[in-house]
C-alpha cells in the first residue's frame, strides 16, 4: 500500500503541485480583494501609459467569480470570464473519450491555427477595451 502511494505521488507530482498552487491562489483571491489590497501586482502597461491590456482586471474578475458575482466579473474583464468557459471546453474535449476521437474537433481546438486565432482575439480585445464604446457598454450592464 505504501509503495503504491509513493508510486502515485512520483507519477503525478507535477499535477499535484499545480493543483496545490491553484488551490492556494483560490484561497488568496477569495480572502483578499485585489481592488483594495495593495500587495497585488499592478499592470505595468497601465501604469506607464494609462491604457489597459487584455489582462487588466483579471485579478478583480477572479475575486468576483469566487464570490459568485458574475456580472461584476464580466465588467472587470469580459475576455477572462469567456476564456474560463473556453478552457472548460478544452478540458472536456481532452478527457472525454468520445470527443477525443473526433479528429475534426481536435484539429479545430488544438491546432496552431486556433492558437493564432486566440492571439488575434486577445490583441483585438486589448484595442477594444480602451475605446469609449466598450467602456459605455460595460458601464451599462
Amino acid at each position: 500500500m505504501a509503495l503504491q502511494i509513493k508510486y502515485l505521488l512520483k507519477k503525478y507530482i507535477g499535477q499535484i503541485a499545480v493543483l496545490a498552487i491553484f488551490l492556494a491562489l483560490i484561497i488568496i483571491y477569495y480572502l483578499y480583494d485585489p481592488s483594495i489590497s495593495g500587495w497585488f501586482p499592478q499592470c505595468p502597461l497601465k501604469e506607464l501609459t494609462g491604457y489597459e491590456c487584455a489582462g487588466c482586471g483579471v485579478q478583480r474578475s477572479f475575486h468576483s467569480i469566487l464570490h459568485l458575482r458574475f456580472i461584476e466579473a464580466f465588467k472587470y474583464n469580459a475576455l477572462f470570464v469567456l476564456s474560463i468557459l473556453y478552457v472548460l471546453l478544452l478540458i472536456i474535449l481532452k478527457y472525454s473519450e468520445s470527443l477525443r476521437s473526433n479528429k475534426m474537433l481536435q484539429n479545430i481546438f488544438f491546432s496552431k491555427k486556433s492558437l493564432f486565432f486566440l492571439i488575434i482575439i486577445v490583441f483585438l480585445f486589448s484595442l477594444l477595451k480602451n475605446t469609449d464604446c466598450y467602456k459605455a457598454f460595460i458601464n451599462n450592464l
